[in-house]
């Protein structure tokens, strides 16, 4: 007798005939395709999207019955579908963009100071690598030395951290989102809190529209109320089945309750956004070190222009509300909320208090945030 074949060999099966199938229709090019998308779609990932349509759908076929094809009606549905399209748009975005790779050649500056312990020649890799005459912030492993992961056998640059579910490290990585089945770091990150935006808006959205039909449907205190609103729905067509009533109440549950979790959410991320934090930092903190001299803006060591310690510093790498501003979500103000992706910069040096001294930090700061425009060009 023959085994029945097993669920793995079944799902090999089945990819490849998807592969088969996605280079008869578009070429031996893509396909590979279809392995790249639903490698990616794990059940999380299945269950978001099917709840956030879930909720759109119904919302829109009570807002397009009960408002009809007046300017309100019209007005609504196309909000929430802009809302819900683009923020479904930045959720695939995180869920499939990179979230940001090591360089293999990559190695911190002054890396042969930094491990014997000889400061002396920290300044001229300082310099070299763009610190000028000031030392630098260098961030360590516990027990001191450069970072180094030895699963991925490279060294870590400032911000970032190994992830042991992806099993790799991720530049300024913020932290690992089951629910997108990926990390969240330096080139997805303006994306998932662009996604929050938008889908915490389209949720509210949905649920005031599925609060105000479900009012209006079960409000019994004017008989002529419910008698026109009864006739309304007759007259429409609207299905007034037990099944319809459930998932409509079941939407405005499900609305109530994503409402109120990613408000959450998103505020949590203004507020490491407006710092220049991230979620790992917030909790762990950043664990860093002054390296080389000390000097004034002038170069000679003993100035006061250099910071010296990091003691009344509580983020080094915030710049102020304003440039912290600027640098996650870009120099324009217009398009912040716009769709994007990555945040500016290559994710392997990041501006911070202690590479320039009290004094260029300041200047620093006002650079980032004069460069603020509402609609300006590169």
């Amino acid at each position: 007798m023959v085994p029945a074949p097993s669920m793995p060999d079944l799902q090999t099966e089945a990819m490849d005939l998807a592969e088969k199938g996605a280079k008869l229709a578009c070429g031996s090019r893509f396909k590979r395709l279809p392995r790249l998308i639903l490698r990616k779609l794990s059940l999380p990932v299945v269950a978001v999207i099917g709840i956030i349509w879930f909720v759109y759908a119904e919302a829109m076929a009570v807002a397009t019955r009960w408002m009809e094809n007046s300017v309100p009606g019209v007005m609504n549905t196309g909000v929430l579908s802009f809302n819900a399209g683009v923020g479904f748009l930045m959720y695939l975005c995180c869920v499939y963009r990179d979230p940001g790779r090591v360089p293999t050649a990559w190695r911190p500056p002054a890396l042969n100071d930094l491990e014997t312990g000889d400061e002396s020649g920290v300044d001229g890799g300082a310099h070299h690598h763009g610190g000028g005459h000031h030392g630098g912030l260098q961030e360590l492993k516990r027990k001191g030395g450069a970072r180094y992961c030895k699963k991925c056998a490279k060294y870590k640059p400032p911000r970032t951290h190994h992830c042991r579910v992806c099993n790799r490290c991720v530049l300024r990585m913020d932290h690992h989102c089951v629910w997108v089945n990926n990390c969240i770091g330096h080139r997805n990150y303006k994306s998932f809190f662009t996604f929050l935006f938008y889908i915490t808006v389209a949720c509210c959205h949905a649920f005031g529209i599925l609060a105000g039909d479900a009012i209006e449907r079960f409000s019994g205190g004017d008989d002529d109320v419910g008698k026109s609103h009864a006739d309304h729905r007759v007259n429409h067509g609207e299905d007034d089945s037990v099944a319809a009533s459930v998932a409509e109440m079941a939407a405005l549950i499900l609305s109530l309750c994503l409402s109120v979790a990613l408000c959450l959410l998103f505020g949590w991320h203004c507020y490491l956004v407006v710092n220049n934090k991230t979620t790992i930092e917030h909790y762990e903190g950043v664990r860093s070190r002054l390296v080389g001299p000390k000097p004034g803006d002038d170069g000679q060591a003993g100035g006061d222009g250099y910071a010296p310690s990091l003691d009344g510093v509580q983020h080094p790498y915030s710049l102020g509300a304003r440039a912290n501003l600027r640098e996650i979500l870009g120099r324009r103000v217009a398009c912040w909320l716009a769709p994007g992706c990555s945040i500016a910069g290559d994710g392997l040096s990041f501006a911070n208090v202690a590479s320039m001294g009290y004094a260029r930090w300041a200047e620093e700061k006002a650079l980032r945030e004069s460069e603020l425009t509402l609609m300006g060009e590169d």
